[in-house]
């Protein structure tokens, strides 16, 4: 039995944790379900878990070598590193909104680069009207059920899921035989209900990324987007990138389950925010569709990862996979479908599988590049003629993440910066026209474009050091640049844009090239006709 050394009050939730004197902030807040952000998973290597600690009356160490380091004189404000603090005794620490995982705001429309097409839906509903039993016919309910499908819809060699058959009974019986049955594939009843018209006949898709997670309700007969949901991947806490992820299964005991469980329960809160908007219930979703890169794929289904970071990196599986609602613990109707794409090769997962489909490059003429970018960066070059691929490991830089500065896409977030010659006055957008709180993705590809615009970075990445301005100074990073001064800010400190931030973005962008290039060299060097972007960092 683990002893409770003292209660940790976490603000500005108000969670009061106990604490066995052992385990640091970060840990107790993350499996608590507190959203501190820890780009690197808790590896004591990124410095993005700050927290200030307002009180305490038990035992608090001094700070480590890593937070004198990282902190500074922020150490005089009583900020510490979540990873790095063991507090046994009562305390309240509060975690600063930079340092907070949530209100992130994810794109969720994109650009229709294909024509509508008629809807081809793998689940229809059928009305037939099953005849009463009689003594002179003792036709089983199913068998007689089957016979009118049959007679009326021509539907032969059909089964019924399992758990149909509990319905069957009350349902036959509810409205004088008439029925709607609900036939996957032409092959499996899937549903019944009682009515002589179909009902509604529902799908989900799901695009599980790395940093964000969007769920879209559709209408299988019509096509028609019924409701889109997003959500910030709650794996987050234990690292921004997928080999954080990999790392926390293959170390800690529970890990994978732990990780399996949070996206699933990511994905039953779209499901009901889904159904809730277009007030439906989710017992009508029959079909659901998931993506994602080939370590979303594995840790949402509860498939050990550990491989895909060895060489030669092989998957569990890598072909397309069909399993059972209920099996997965997805909470659609239990006898809805829940289809997986096939995975490609390397990190290269099912959702640019996906990308491929909707965008049907395989089918054009024109040399097309897609590239879907986010934490992990998937590159499809080719046409009609044949498709080649590859992943590259762009790193969270393009959302924030290894940033100094760096927040993800949320209220406050600078998203664009301008920076004028001469003067070198800046000037800036937030999302929402909230008080800055830090650089998002873009704002930081927009700062480093700028920079560079204004003579402020040379074409090596390195800042001229000739510069005679108050917002260029030397910092415990190197050279740095002063976007916002803390007196514009919330936060109790500058926000800058360092010279190891921007070697991050530019070790992101040469990933990202050399994949490209690699992929041109393959295909002969043939002209790029066409670049189509995706993703969270490509969008």
């Amino acid at each position: 039995m683990v002893e409770i050394m003292g209660t940790i009050r976490f603000e500005p939730w108000g969670r009061e944790i106990g604490t066995d004197g052992q385990s640091s902030l970060l840990r107790l807040a993350r499996h608590h379900g507190l959203p501190i952000r820890a780009v690197c998973g808790g590896k004591k290597r990124c410095g993005t878990c700050r927290v200030i600690v307002e009180k305490c009356e038990g035992r608090l160490p001094s700070p480590s070598p890593l937070e004198r380091e990282v902190l500074g004189d922020l150490l005089k404000q009583n900020y510490r590193l979540a990873c790095e603090t063991v507090i046994s005794g009562d305390a309240v620490v509060r975690v600063p909104r930079e340092s907070r995982d949530e209100e992130q705001v994810i794109l969720s429309t994109g650009a229709r680069l294909v024509r509508p097409r008629k809807p081809r839906p793998p689940v229809r509903g059928y009305a037939v009207k099953v005849p009463a039993p009689r003594l002179t016919d003792l036709a089983a309910d199913r068998e007689r059920l089957l016979s009118a499908l049959r007679e009326v819809h021509g539907l032969k060699r059909t089964r019924l899921d399992p758990l149909v058959l509990k319905k069957i009974p009350a349902v036959l019986r509810s409205q004088e035989g008439h029925v709607a049955v609900y036939v996957r594939g032409l092959r499996e009843v899937v549903d019944l209900r009682p009515g002589s018209a179909p009902g509604p006949c529902l799908g989900m898709a799901f695009d599980v990324g790395t940093t964000t997670v969007v769920g879209y309700l559709l209408d299988l007969a019509s096509g028609m987007q019924l409701s889109v949901q997003t959500a910030s991947n709650p794996q987050a806490p234990f690292g921004a990138d997928v080999i954080s992820r990999i790392s926390h299964c293959r170390e800690s005991d529970g890990g994978l389950a732990e990780l399996q469980e949070l996206v699933l329960n990511c994905l039953n809160e779209l499901v009901a925010a889904a159904c809730a908007e277009a007030q439906v219930s989710p017992e009508y979703i029959l079909e659901a569709v998931c993506v994602g890169n080939t370590a979303m794929h594995h840790l949402l289904l509860g498939l050990d990862p550990t491989h895909l970071a060895l060489a030669p990196y092989p998957p569990v599986l890598q072909g397309a996979l069909d399993i059972k609602a209920r099996d997965l613990g997805l909470r659609i109707s239990e006898t809805g479908t829940v289809h997986l794409l096939p995975l490609k090769a390397g990190f290269v997962g099912s959702d640019a599988m996906a990308c491929i489909l909707a965008t049907g490059i395989h089918q054009r003429a024109p040399l097309t590049l897609l590239m879907d970018l986010g934490t992990n960066g998937e590159l499809v070059l080719g046409n009609r003629e044949g498709l080649i691929c590859c992943s590259t490991a762009a790193g969270p830089a393009f959302e924030g993440g290894h940033i100094r500065c760096g927040v993800r896409a949320r209220p406050g977030a600078i998203d664009r910066v301008q920076i004028e010659p001469g003067t070198l006055e800046v000037s800036f957008s937030t999302i929402r026209g909230k008080a800055p709180v830090g650089l998002c993705g873009s704002g930081v590809i927009s700062a480093v474009a700028e920079l560079v615009r204004a003579g402020v970075l040379g074409g090596m990445g390195g800042f001229n050091q000739d510069l005679d301005t108050a917002g260029f100074r030397k910092g415990t990073e190197g050279w740095e640049f002063v976007l916002v001064p803390s007196s514009e800010t919330p936060q109790p400190h500058d926000i800058i844009l360092t010279q190891k931030d921007i070697s991050e973005v530019q070790m992101a962008k040469a990933a990202i090239r050399a994949g490209a290039i690699l992929l041109q060299e393959a295909r002969g060097g043939v002209p790029i006709e066409q670049i189509l972007l995706a993703g969270a960092g490509g969008s």
